[in-house]
C-alpha cells in the first residue's frame, strides 16, 4: 500500500465574501499524479498552496506524514535576488560534490538546454519571469522530495521542453505530483487522476484530463435522466 504524504481534513478556505473551499477532505499518497482542473479564479491554487503548507485554512485541519517532504512551485519567487542560480538550486553544497551527478546534469540540461558555469554563475534578480520558472523547477526536481506540486509548470517552456518534463516527471515513479496546466496534452502526459475544484467542492475522477471529459459528460448525463425520473413520479 502507498505510503500517505499528506491530509486535508473539512478543509475551507474563502476571500473577502467568496467561499473558495467548503469542507474538503482530500489525500495525496506516494506515487499519485493529479491533476486539478476548474474555472479559473475556483480555487485550483489556493487548494495546492493548502497541501503544500504555505497557505493556511480558515478551518479544518492539514495533516503530514512525519518524514514528508514537499515543494511547490511558486516558492521560487520569494528568493534572495542576489543568490546565484546555483545557490538558489543547491544551496551551499560544493561544485565538486554536484557538477558530476547525472541527475542534475539531465535537469538543466533539459529545462535550459545546456548544463554549464554561465547558467549556475548568473544571479536570480537578473532572470526573466521565465527563467525564474524554469529555476523554480530545476530545484524540485534535483531536491529529494516526496511531493511536488506545479502550478502552471510548462509555462515559458517550449515543446521540446514540455516534452521533456512529462518524459522526467514519468521516469520518477515514487514522486507525488499535482499539476494546475491550460496544457491539456501535459495533463494526459503525467497525470492519471482528476479534481475538478467547482462550487467550493472538489470531485474525483479516474484518468487524465481526455478521461475526465468524457466521466463528467457521464456524469451530468446520470443525473439529467435521475432528474426526468424524478419529476415523473412527482407529476
Amino acid at each position: 500500500m502507498a505510503r500517505n504524504v499528506v491530509n486535508i481534513e473539512e478543509v475551507s478556505k474563502a476571500f473577502d465574501v467568496k467561499e473558495l473551499l467548503i469542507a474538503v477532505s482530500l489525500g495525496v499518497s506516494e506515487g499519485d499524479r493529479i491533476g486539478i482542473v476548474g474555472r479559473n479564479g475556483s480555487g485550483k491554487s489556493t487548494l495546492m498552496k493548502i497541501i503544500a503548507g504555505v497557505e493556511s485554512p480558515d478551518m479544518g485541519r492539514v495533516t503530514k506524514s512525519n518524514s514528508a517532504r514537499i515543494g511547490i512551485l511558486s516558492q521560487v519567487d520569494f528568493e534572495n535576488p542576489e543568490s546565484t542560480v546555483g545557490e538558489v538550486v543547491l544551496g551551499d553544497t560544493a561544485k565538486h560534490e554536484w557538477a558530476s551527478e547525472p541527475n542534475i546534469r539531465e535537469v538543466f540540461t533539459g529545462l535550459f538546454g545546456s548544463f554549464d558555469d554561465h547558467i549556475f554563475d548568473r544571479k536570480f534578480g537578473q532572470l526573466s519571469g521565465g527563467e525564474r520558472r524554469r529555476v523554480g523547477l530545476a530545484k524540485l526536481l534535483i531536491n529529494e522530495l516526496d511531493l511536488i506540486l506545479l502550478d502552471e509548470p510548462t509555462n515559458h517552456l517550449d515543446v521540446e521542453g514540455v516534452a521533456w518534463l512529462a518524459s522526467y516527471i514519468n521516469s520518477r515513479k515514487g514522486l507525488a505530483v499535482t499539476v494546475v496546466t491550460h496544457d491539456r496534452w501535459f495533463l494526459d502526459a503525467v497525470t492519471d487522476r482528476t479534481w475538478e475544484v467547482v462550487g467550493g467542492k472538489v470531485e474525483e475522477y479516474d484518468g487524465g484530463y481526455s478521461a475526465f471529459v468524457l466521466a463528467k459528460a457521464e456524469r451530468a448525463r446520470q443525473t439529467s435522466v435521475m432528474d426526468q425520473r424524478r419529476n415523473m413520479l412527482i407529476k
